[in-house]
């Protein structure tokens, strides 16, 4: 693989982790099937749950912070992280808010 090919493909994962993250919405169906293509997406997959949740401001960042520590998650967390009870919980708690 060239260098240009290289360039080429991080330049597509970078696009499309911002378009990831961009497009969250608060709607309990949109967060719970979004995170549960990410955990298996290897692109996207490494992104922080809580920047996913705070990035674009519609979820408070201090809030959502002592929201994932109650189901034993942190600021930290990554999406692979993530099983199905826990994406059922921030999903309920995302529209919630």
């Amino acid at each position: 693989m060239s260098y240009n090919d290289i360039l080429k493909k991080i330049i597509a994962i970078k696009a499309n982790r911002i378009d990831f993250i961009s497009k969250f919405e608060i709607e309990y169906e949109f967060v719970y099937d979004s995170l549960i293509e990410a955990v298996n997406n290897n692109n996207i997959n490494s992104i922080r749950i809580h920047k996913y949740l705070t990035d674009n401001k519609k979820l408070g960042k201090v809030q959502t912070a002592r929201f994932l520590h109650t189901i034993d998650l942190d600021e930290s967390t990554k999406i692979f992280e993530l099983n199905k009870e826990h994406i059922i919980k921030i999903a309920k708690y995302s529209c919630h808010k």
